[in-house]
């Protein structure tokens, strides 16, 4: 091995080199991708004219499944059923997912189907592609059992590895000696290991300067930092004595020295020597959540030569009999979330190391064990490039792989490749290799309780956003602890809430795959909200899910209009965090997308003081990240290149680059450039004036009031009495105008303004539940803040789109409440006549005296009932109210008050919809007739309070049939029902 030297003249060179290449890279990926996939690329024109998606949204829009093939526990006959109802109900596809975890948090095995990519299993896959291609549904598989990729094929050569250590010290008396001793051997796992390298250096003594959390920041320790948390500490030196520092050239490499089993025989020199063992060994880092007999090692996220390995043996022998289907019907291949331990160690990372950046490791080696190598900033640094090459190795030698593997086949990839959890990645570079970003979004959960550790759409959104992608794909709707809690009212919000991060396709979380001859609610994975046709509310889902495409439709279209571009930096890990952690400081109003170094200086230029994207996403100002010293050299020449191009940037000066690479050449280079954007007084100009000469980095601002100086309003703005509101956002452009998503976060009313940056265009009012368009008939334009304000009154939870495409046709000044005004007519009250199916353990019919949840009754069958129930009454229209309200252009609205959780309405024998959120209303206009009238409610609950009432019985009595065994016979029982009040509603 080579010393580290610090004067490096070349590196900045192979820096650039580097840079180059990566450029190349990702230039190579993006022609694939839009060469295999170009509806993926972002386009300031729509996919297609609007009202046609909207009414009718293409495949590429519609809603997603993992499809849970548990424990390979599925039959033809149940794949068939599957697809066809996703069909029926909408879906635009699903994504196989092979894998066990039935049992964890305690619920039962289910039975094991063929082994995951055996022959028998490849025949179900095959059947499952034929069958998607008769219904016309786009299929992506995951490409092992499970997740963290790996299984009985990888030998611990191409297994995952972590770096290991041991030392002792050794005498060297006056004049030197000749050592002779045993070194043992570090820790091992599998009785895997393999020496790296064994170094000599002056002993520090009994209290050697450490490495504040060096574990961590050597990720020997996952550094508890995730896409919930910022891990800008790893940053720090910290403090403490600076005794017993490793001089770095002192550090001499005796590996030579020792023999194979470890015996050293060294001539040391005069003095005491501190001698240190290194080698790798395995991580024991396994295939989490597999199927039975796929059980295995994880593959070296960080070695080309694993993946490659692991696809000859795993994925190629399925895509081999899937050639019919590929790129056609099988599109696209996946892994989910990776959920490693500590990996940080290669066999080929020293060459890769001083490849990347521009020095040896070797010199620099005891660092790694947690030594002051120099001082603690050197240290520091060192540590920081040592983290940034695992996430290169892992972003190029895993995820930039496994695409070009997929591409030569004619697939395309979305693996869950920049986290959420703790590892050495860039999740915006992993996610580059894609070619649709993917994350997650968490339902309510108490594993998940909080909106940091649920939302994680921002991060793919910036990652689409950034290179050129058109979809947003997430996991969707993932719980660990509730089973079937959730219906289409509960899921809304959380819905809108990650629509409104970016979001704009839903991957359901999840469809799991039951043979009818496991029951009902039949086999189902430990987490997850379960959505598929043994649901009770499956047969009412539609509206649902058309409610998801309308919104995914148009949320696809266009361009980003976000304001501001964050850099987040290059340490490692580096994640996009939920969007209100709001890391500009730029809340609310405003909108923000994240970028990494790699975009940042490949993808950024500045056109009319707009930094500018290659497919015209633009920002008016990039903000740099907090922790100034968080970025190196060629990042912050870019800097310096935009705002010579005139960009506004906001930002703290740095003081030193985030690691070595480059050495004192680069730090003086980099020192300088920051000197030059950050000057302590305003350059002057001939005269002794400051001029336009200088150029520099806005300083000690808010970005909102940088935004404001500039002339650029706030871009979105909701008024109402209360104060107190949530009312979210999001604004996308395109080649015809502007559309916004406005999403009520709260559970109540919201009247208010809504004040949008737009101005002389009609705004229209896009109901995504119903399918309604319409153009607003109240609102006023402000041209000299180039705002129009549209009054809104949003429900619970409510949502809607508002569109700016056409010039107004005149100034309108009205600003009355957007929506008609609704009197109340007829209350209905009771009695209800009540039909529980005897099949579900219902009684039959019973009277309700007024609505009220079922599970208030005495009887046993009804009070734990899940299902549709009927409920039947007749009422009264006053004389002639039905001929005076059409006469005068009135209509009528059934309202049912609060329902739990689907209801489905029919009126004098004509269907009038199904209503799954609030408000729980129905047109009943064209059925509505004078006098008596027939209406009949059906309302469909969810599977708890049935499986607790099973609970209570003995197994052969029992309706259900399920490995989930989360209910007990006192578990709390759900609200359920009509609870009412229940009236027709008039509205003018």
């Amino acid at each position: 091995m080579n010393r580290l030297i610090f004067n490096y003249a070349p590196a900045a060179l192979v820096c650039s080199i580097s840079l180059f290449i990566c450029s190349v890279e990702f230039a190579t990926a993006a022609e694939a991708n839009e060469a295999i996939f170009p509806e993926q690329r972002s386009s300031l024109t729509p996919l297609m004219p609007l009202e046609q998606g909207w009414d009718n949204p293409p495949r590429e829009a519609r809603t997603r499944c993992w499809w849970w093939w548990l424990n390979g526990n599925v039959t033809a006959e149940a794949i068939t059923r599957d697809l066809e109802e996703m069909k029926a109900k909408g879906f635009g596809g699903a994504n196989i997912i092979d894998a066990g975890g039935a049992t964890q948090t305690g619920h039962d095995p289910v039975p094991h189907g063929p082994d995951f990519g055996s022959p028998e299993w490849r025949v179900l896959f095959l059947h499952a592609l034929a069958e998607a291609d008769r219904l016309g549904l786009e299929i992506g598989v995951n490409i092992v059992s499970g997740w963290n990729m790996g299984g009985p094929t990888v030998t611990p050569e191409q297994a995952s590895k972590k770096l290991m250590w041991t030392w002792t010290t050794v005498d060297g008396g006056e004049l030197g000696a000749a050592i002779d001793v045993q070194l043992e051997q570090p820790p091992t796992v599998g009785d895997y290991y393999r020496d790296v390298a064994v170094i000599a250096f002056p002993d520090p003594g009994e209290a050697p300067a450490t490495i504040e959390r060096f574990r961590p920041k050597a990720y020997h320790d996952y550094p508890g930092s995730s896409s919930a948390n910022d891990a800008g500490w790893l940053l720090h030196p910290g403090g403490g004595s600076e005794e017993g520092v490793v001089d770095p050239q002192s550090v001499r490499d005796i590996s030579d020295s020792v023999d194979e089993t470890g015996r050293l025989q060294w001539q040391a020199s005069p003095g005491q020597w501190r001698v240190v063992r290194l080698g790798y060994t395995l991580s024991n880092s396994i295939v989490s959540t597999s199927s039975e007999g796929w059980n295995g090692w994880a593959i070296d996220y960080l070695d080309r030569h694993a993946f490659d390995k692991y696809w000859e043996d795993v994925v190629a022998p399925i895509l081999d009999e899937a050639k019919p289907y590929l790129g056609k019907t099988l599109r696209y291949l996946q892994t989910d979330s990776w959920e490693l331990g500590p990996v940080n160690w290669t066999p080929q990372l020293p060459a890769e190391f001083a490849k990347r950046r521009g020095y040896e490791l070797d010199s620099m080696l005891p660092a790694l064990a947690g030594y002051v190598v120099g001082d603690r900033s050197t240290s520091n640094r060192f540590l920081a490039d040592f983290r940034r090459t695992l996430a290169e190795l892992i972003a190029e030698n895993n995820y930039g792989a496994f695409a070009e593997h997929a591409h030569a086949h004619g697939l395309g990839i979305h693996p869950e490749s920049g986290g959420p959890h703790s590892a050495p990645i860039d999740a915006l570079l992993c996610l580059s290799k894609s070619d649709v970003m993917m994350g997650e979004f968490w339902g309510p959960s108490p594993h998940r309780p909080t909106d940091d550790s649920r939302f994680f759409t921002k991060q793919p959104a910036s990652a689409a956003h950034l290179y050129g992608r058109r979809t947003v794909l997430a996991e969707a709707f993932t719980t660990i602890g509730p089973h079937w809690e959730e219906g289409p009212r509960e899921l809304k919000p959380v819905f809108d809430r990650a629509a409104c991060e970016g979001l704009n396709l839903a991957m359901l979380h999840t469809f799991d795959c039951s043979p009818p001859e496991m029951g009902l609610p039949g086999q189902a994975y430990f987490a997850g909200t379960h959505i598929n046709p043994n649901t009770t509310w499956w047969h009412a889902s539609g509206p649902f899910f058309a409610y998801l495409n309308r919104c995914q439709f148009l949320l696809q279209q266009g361009l980003p209009a976000n304001d501001v571009l964050y850099f987040y930096g290059e340490n490692v890990p580096s994640f996009v965090r939920v969007k209100e952690n709001d890391p500009a400081r730029l809340l609310p109003g405003y909108d923000y997308d994240v970028t990494n170094a790699d975009a940042l200086i490949s993808r950024t230029r500045v056109e009319a003081g707009q930094i500018k994207l290659p497919d015209g996403t633009s920002y008016r100002a990039l903000v740099l990240p907090a922790c100034g010293n968080g970025y190196g050299l060629e990042a912050l020449r870019h800097v310096a290149t935009l705002v010579d191009d005139g960009a506004t940037v906001i930002g703290e000066k740095p003081s030193t680059p985030i690691g070595l690479a480059g050495g004192a050449e680069a730090a003086a280079e980099f020192a300088a450039l920051a000197e030059r954007l950050w000057p302590k007084e305003p350059a002057k100009d001939a005269a002794g004036q400051g001029g336009p000469a200088t150029k520099r980095v806005i300083t000690g601002k808010p970005t909102r009031e940088v935004l404001r100086q500039l002339g650029v309003p706030q871009d979105f703005e909701f008024l109402s009495p209360t104060g107190d509101q949530q009312v979210d956002f999001i604004h996308r452009r395109t080649s015809e105008g502007d559309l916004y998503f406005v999403s009520n976060r709260l559970d109540r009313w919201e009247t208010g303004k809504a004040m949008f940056r737009v101005a002389g265009r009609q705004p229209e009012l896009w109901d995504p539940v119903s399918g309604e368009r319409r153009d607003a008939t109240a609102f006023a334009q402000n041209e000299s803040e180039g705002r129009t304000i549209v009054p809104l009154m949003l429900p619970p939870h409510g949502s809607t789109f508002v569109l700016f495409r056409r010039p107004v046709a005149e100034r309108v000044t009205n600003e009355a409440p957007q929506e008609r005004f609704y009197r109340p007519i007829v209350k209905i009250v009771g009695p209800w006549r009540v039909y529980f199916d005897p099949a579900r353990g219902g009684t039959g019919e019973v009277t309700f005296g007024a609505p009220g949840s079922w599970t208030w009754r005495t009887e046993e069958g009804n009070k734990h009932y899940s299902g549709p129930v009927d409920y039947r009454i007749t009422f009264e229209m006053p004389p002639g109210s039905v001929a005076a309200a059409k006469k005068a252009g009135r209509s009528f609205w059934l309202d049912l008050g609060d329902v739990k959780n689907i209801a489905e309405a029919e009126l004098n024998g004509k269907p009038i919809g199904t209503a799954w959120t609030a408000p729980f209303r129905f047109d009943a206009t064209p059925a509505m007739r004078e006098g008596a009238n027939e209406l009949k409610i059906t309302v469909t609950n969810l599977w708890p309070n049935r499986l607790i009432g099973d609970a209570k019985l003995p197994p052969e009595q029992r309706i259900t049939r399920t490995n989930i065994r989360k209910y007990k016979a006192d578990s709390p029982l759900m609200l359920s029902g009509m609870l009412g009040p229940v009236q027709v509603l008039e509205r003018e």
